[in-house]
């Protein structure tokens, strides 16, 4: 199992790394802006190899002030290249301190003992508005054609980086060689999810039929691209985090309609102004299945799979 798990992680960062650098050449008027988005991608990519994390989680416990230096050094070279672009906004340079200051004192240094569900709670809730700053030069496009910014890129390093180094997680796993049965279960929860929200979607006028076929080539690159780059980060953080501090905080039944909740009142604003609440709807009924997949299986690529194929079939089948 862990050979597999490295193959696939090692064969994934390859992959990915050479497809970023050529989507990133096509962006050559942000040099070296994208530079610092393409060095975040691959720290990203790494720490999803089980050698990379232990490597890591030696280091720190060789030298534990690392668990300090090096969520803050994230936090620097953010605003280091904000500044240098020129794009950078007041707001934003108070948050990238501030939220990495919150997810350390959260998880707090390396111990033997994992973290309460409040802690783990907070750091991540504190990444996830660090993820969500934006700066305009600092973006890299990724296989599919969506752009990723350098805080969202950095946070889920610095997230990793606590999770798996610092203080790790024993459900907080990562790796990307699924079994086939988890693949099975991962497939499954697509078909009832499509099922139940595609008619419900077009009942309550939210989606529409709306191909949008541009070719196997780019089908292929944009499932990657959303499976890697948009599902594991989003189930890194809604059920890696906060469907698993609910589950602690009371049981994994409530964890799972918690955190499923959680995640569709994260899409209110999104689409429609001021609030599309269709969306909520289907964004909770969504993460219910990839939170079930989840429990089921133990793996948040996994439930990746499950959230990368919904969002693919939506972009290529559906409109809103």
């Amino acid at each position: 199992m862990k050979d597999r798990d490295s193959l696939v992680g090692w064969l994934v960062a390859g992959v990915s790394l050479v497809a970023l650098a050529v989507f990133g050449a096509e962006g050559a008027a942000r040099w070296p802006w994208v530079g610092f988005c393409l060095a975040a991608a691959a720290a990203f990519l790494l720490l999803l190899i089980p050698e990379c994390q232990e490597w890591v989680r030696s280091r720190v416990a060789a030298y534990p002030p690392l668990s300090v230096h090096v969520p803050f050094a994230f936090a620097v070279i953010g605003m280091g290249a904000a500044v240098l672009s020129g794009s950078y906004h007041w707001l934003n340079m108070v948050l990238w301190p501030v939220c990495v200051a919150i997810a350390v004192a959260a998880l707090g240094r390396g111990s033997a003992e994992e973290p309460a569900a409040g802690r783990l709670l907070l750091g991540g809730a504190a990444l996830w508005a660090l993820g969500g700053l934006w700066e305009r030069p600092l973006q890299i496009r990724v296989p599919g054609g969506t752009h990723l910014g350098l805080a969202y890129l950095a946070a889920l390093d610095v997230a990793l980086f606590l999770f798996l180094a610092v203080r790790p997680i024993r459900t907080f796993d990562v790796r990307l060689g699924i079994r086939a049965r988890d693949l099975g279960l991962a497939l499954g929860a697509v078909v009832v999810l499509a099922a139940v929200a595609i008619p419900l979607g077009m009942v309550i006028g939210f989606l529409h039929v709306e191909p949008r076929w541009l070719g196997i080539g780019y089908a292929s690159a944009r499932l990657f691209g959303l499976v890697l780059f948009v599902g594991l980060p989003e189930e890194m953080l809604f059920r890696g985090v906060f469907q698993e501090s609910f589950s602690r905080l009371w049981n994994p039944r409530i964890g799972l309609v918690v955190g499923s909740v959680v995640f569709g009142l994260s899409h209110l604003p999104k689409h429609a102004p001021p609030l599309n609440w269709p969306y909520a709807l289907l964004a909770t009924l969504a993460g219910l299945a990839y939170g079930w997949v989840y429990q089921r299986t133990g793996r948040i690529a996994a439930a990746a799979v499950t959230h990368g194929i919904v969002d693919w079939i939506w972009g290529t089948f559906l409109g809103s």
